[in-house]
């Protein structure tokens, strides 16, 4: 996250008052935070579900792609009521809501995907 004083984020902030578009893609940037939210379409998974699921990605990136993910409020953690210190994560409403933008990047991929040729 970067800091609000600093001229890439006051940059960036007036990019998303004239794009639309840009403010949806700086929701979605950062290596992980689409799959993760392609991972969180299938329902709530547990952290070491998703480190699973995803083996290249670190414990350390992938807990800061959760909280940005959450403080942007596209997701929500909720903790266990059987144990403590054991959360699960799931879209919240807002995160559902990106469902239509979410599938039809997946479907240009799919169709323009060259490395998936190879």
């Amino acid at each position: 996250m970067r800091k609000i004083t600093s001229t890439n984020y006051i940059n960036a902030q007036k990019l998303h008052g004239l794009c639309d578009a840009a403010y949806t893609l700086s929701q979605l940037s950062g290596r992980w935070k689409l799959t993760l939210l392609v991972k969180l379409r299938e329902g709530s998974k547990r952290f070491s579900e998703l480190k699973g699921e995803l083996p290249a990605i670190s414990e350390r990136v992938l807990a800061l792609q959760l909280k940005e993910l959450e403080k942007s409020g596209l997701i929500l953690r909720q903790e266990s009521t059987l144990k403590k210190k054991l959360y699960t994560y799931e879209l919240s409403p807002l995160g559902k809501s990106m469902d239509q933008v979410i599938q039809s990047l997946s479907d240009w991929g799919k169709i323009n995907n060259l490395q998936a040729e190879l």
